[in-house]
């Protein structure tokens, strides 16, 4: 999951960041448009091209941060819990914690996105006819806020193709869920069509080559990450579809694998060689930390396993009777506990695949 290289703080209960791959695309934007586009469009400025580049990639970024601030006040509101928000290279996303509930909300989260930037395009179409009709020829700000408002209207329609990770792809993914009364099958199938809009966006590049017209990079880039975040949310999807109707004392081994805090990681390869979540206990008999196995091959076999391990207190720790999607929902490994909070065992990787969550690359198995 992406996070935040750089947080700024909270918007409205909502902490946001920005990863650096941010900088990238703004330094790109202000001087595409100080360079070309402003240029074009106000060949006798009264002001700086520069000054206005900044601000319009200022308020380009501000109206992305208010694409993905819909979409996580709405899902606050519908009882999912939210991560927060991080900026970067592609946008922005905000993460959330939990699934949708139901249909209905997963319909609500997905809209509200495009719903924000449908009404921050409209208000800077509405200011733009404002300045253009109050201020001097020559100013660059009517020509700012024309910018701003198509800008976000194609950020609307853009999210709105009917494929995962996109916002349609989600709208896609409710509609089926609500139709089909599978919401696993609706998203796989939200999924397999996000890997069609990549692969449209990929192809109108070669096209665009093939024919002799100038080759746009940044669609293509587009269109492959939309691939590969495609196939991603499939394997994520498929693993949920895996997990459904168990709990994580389904998924954890019994006897749980543990091991006093001081075993070398040449015995843990040598009593797990299949791999395996280890808790590792102290002198006493006590849980005190958890080592995925097998260790990496570039750890020497000298190395005590509590050196390698996670101190219990920095993992969650989950009841048995919790659903086994929680696993995936809080981050692999999760300490699985009793109803007085008595450790019971761990669930990683390694459990996960051997429930037939995961294939040996850890890539969902597909269902037969």
């Amino acid at each position: 999951m992406l996070r935040p290289t750089l947080r700024l703080g909270r918007v409205a209960r909502v902490e946001v960041g920005v990863h650096w791959s941010l900088l990238v695309i703004g330094v790109l934007l202000a001087g595409t448009l100080a360079g070309g586009l402003l240029p074009s469009l106000v060949p006798d400025a009264g002001g700086s091209y520069w000054a206005a580049a900044i601000l319009a990639t200022a308020l380009f970024f501000a109206s992305i941060l208010g694409h993905e601030l819909a979409h996580a006040l709405v899902a606050m509101r519908r009882g999912q819990r939210v991560d927060g928000i991080t900026l970067w290279l592609m946008g922005g996303v905000a993460r959330l914690r939990d699934e949708a509930k139901d249909a209905k909300s997963e319909l609500l989260v997905a809209l509200a996105g495009p719903g924000a930037s449908v009404g921050i395009g409209a208000a800077f179409f509405a200011l733009a006819f404002v300045l253009d009709a109050v201020l001097a020829a020559g100013s660059l700000l009517p020509a700012i806020a024309y910018y701003i408002g198509a800008v976000n209207l194609l950020l609307a329609a853009f999210n709105m193709l009917p494929g995962a990770p996109l916002d349609g792809g989600r709208v896609l993914a409710g509609v089926l869920w609500w139709w089909r009364k599978d919401r696993r099958r609706a998203q796989i199938t939200a999924a397999r069509a996000g890997r069609g809009v990549g692969l449209l966006l990929v192809t109108v590049p070669a096209v665009q080559l093939l024919t002799g017209g100038d080759l746009n990079l940044w669609l293509a880039f587009v269109g492959w990450f939309v691939i590969d975040a495609s196939r991603a949310e499939e394997e994520q999807a498929r693993a949920a579809q895996r997990m459904d109707g168990r709990t994580l004392g389904d998924l954890f081994a019994v006897p749980q694998p543990t091991a006093p805090a001081w075993t070398t990681v040449a015995e843990l390869r040598g009593a797990y060689p299949d791999g395996a979540t280890v808790v590792l206990t102290d002198f006493s008999g006590l849980p005190v930390a958890v080592v995925a196995t097998p260790v990496p091959a570039h750890v020497p076999a000298w190395v005590r396993a509590r050196d390698v391990a996670v101190p219990l207190d920095a993992l969650p720790k989950l009841p048995a009777r919790a659903p086994a999607l929680s696993a995936l929902i809080e981050g692999i490994p999760v300490v699985v506990v009793d109803d007085v909070g008595r450790v019971l065992g761990a669930v990683g990787l390694a459990e996960l695949r051997r429930a037939g969550v995961l294939g040996p690359d850890g890539a969902a198995n597909a269902p037969a």
